[in-house]
């Protein structure tokens, strides 16, 4: 344990406390896009299949048509992550709460603060197909259509500019779901939109959205808006600005089974003695996990003015 945290730790305003500094305490995407366990294994692909195609039958006792369907796999590739922290018996002795259980959610929050991370970083990152893993991948660019920051459409092979962006508006989000629409995605599956929370507030302050006139009092509930235009919306703070100038914020969306995050277990903690430092407590906790954009139709992302 660090001595300058030793020494806030001992003091009387913390001796019967433990105050958590703001954070993100749980994992925001893994509840939203397909889940799958991935045990004894490094790596797990994943198959596709494209369209299957017919033909008009017009003779009898005719030869049985064969149309081939297009087989695809994309792969995810496991990441372990693990944190430690050693509090000393004499830490422990001078408090009256045992901080043992507190470090641990500490650690809990950041590994899932990584698992978010991972996603956002499969979503616009490359893909790797082929039949085994590293023979093929597919940039984000050549792989899925995007949302310029002044409302206009991207094509495959350019990623998204900011150009003259402009904030979030409705008009980006009718967009945004007509890209789902002509990409076939079924609209039985469900579909999310991570921004930041510029964003979410830039939603709030249009009156469509903003007002009771035009919503409903639900989608105003804790000063936020968690369904509009056919998307669940929520916000994370994870997502980082374009790469080109930062002048814009991306924000993602996707169909929930577009995105596949994958782990051997939950994360796993463990408390135990360590006799070699002076039988100080050591808190570890480890998770492997990976996550991999699965189809490119269904994960797309739209850039949002920065400036207010």
């Amino acid at each position: 344990m660090a001595d300058s945290t030793v020494d806030v730790a001992r003091t009387l305003q913390y001796g019967t406390m433990i105050q958590s500094l703001s954070q993100q305490v749980k994992a925001r995407f893994p509840s939203r896009v397909r889940n799958e366990t991935i045990v004894g294994a490094k790596a797990k692909s994943f198959d596709l299949l494209g369209e299957a195609e017919s033909q008009e039958s017009t003779v009898r006792h005719g030869d049985t048509p064969l149309n081939e369907i297009e087989h695809t796999r994309r792969w995810v590739s496991m990441t372990d992550e693990d944190t430690g922290t050693l509090l000393d018996k004499q830490d422990e002795w001078q408090m009256l709460l045992d901080p043992k259980n507190k470090y641990t959610q500490h650690q809990a929050m950041q590994l899932g603060r990584k698992q978010d991370d991972l996603i956002i970083a499969a979503a616009v990152g490359t893909a790797f197909t082929g039949e085994t893993i590293g023979t093929a991948n597919v940039a984000f660019k050549d792989d899925s259509i995007s949302i310029n920051g002044d409302g206009t459409v991207t094509t495959l092979g350019t990623l998204a500019v900011p150009a003259t962006e402009v904030d979030i508006t409705i008009a980006k989000m009718l967009i945004m779901m007509l890209i789902f629409n002509q990409e076939d995605v079924d609209p039985s599956i469900t579909k999310y939109w991570a921004m930041n929370p510029k964003s979410i507030a830039d939603l709030l302050a249009l009156e469509q959205i903003g007002s009771a006139d035009y919503a409903t009092l639900k989608n105003l509930q804790n000063g936020g808006v968690d369904f509009y235009a056919g998307f669940q919306l929520f916000w994370s703070n994870r997502i980082l600005k374009n790469t080109t100038d930062s002048t814009c914020y991306r924000s993602l969306s996707w169909a929930e089974d577009g995105l596949i995050f994958g782990q051997a277990k939950d994360i796993t903690a463990r408390i135990s003695e360590r006799a070699d430092k002076k039988y100080s407590w050591q808190v570890y906790s480890v998770i492997s996990c990976g996550a991999v954009r699965l189809e490119g139709a269904k994960v797309h992302e739209c850039l949002n003015k920065v400036a207010q």
